[in-house]
């Protein structure tokens, strides 16, 4: 969710004048967040590009409330989000512990900025059974 988060972009339109890191926003203006750029911040992540999920684990040190948004924040969040992240981890919860998942295929899959964040190409898997 932090390094390929599902909105490669979020875009807005101001209601009311602001300024944004010394620049003038009018009403109207549309402004970008990029929660791909954002989640890879050096100023705000250490190790930004390595995957670490213990950075999200009880105990670690919290994350700057507008460091990760994967799914927006405040009154236009994704209204799915809560039902995605429980979906995510029931499916890949029982799909870990029924099977071991390898890549079929060495190509790289590239991650395309379109809407979402999706893959290049289909990449193949193999799903092997564990023990029984």
């Amino acid at each position: 969710m932090r390094l390929y988060p599902p909105a490669y972009v979020i875009v807005r339109a101001a209601r009311e004048p602001d300024e944004v890191a010394g620049v003038r926003v009018r009403p109207g203006d549309l402004v970008v967040v990029s929660p791909w750029v954002l989640h890879r911040h050096r100023r705000r992540w250490a190790d930004p590009d390595a995957f670490d999920p213990e950075r999200f684990m009880p105990g670690a040190p919290p994350v700057s409330r507008y460091a990760y948004l994967p799914f927006g924040v405040g009154p236009r969040v994704c209204i799915g989000a809560h039902f995605a992240l429980a979906e995510a981890t029931l499916v890949l919860s029982r799909l870990l512990k029924n099977f071991r998942i390898e890549l079929a295929s060495q190509q790289p899959v590239m991650p395309v900025a379109i809407v979402t964040t999706q893959p290049d190409h289909q990449p193949p898997f193999r799903l092997l059974p564990r023990g029984v």
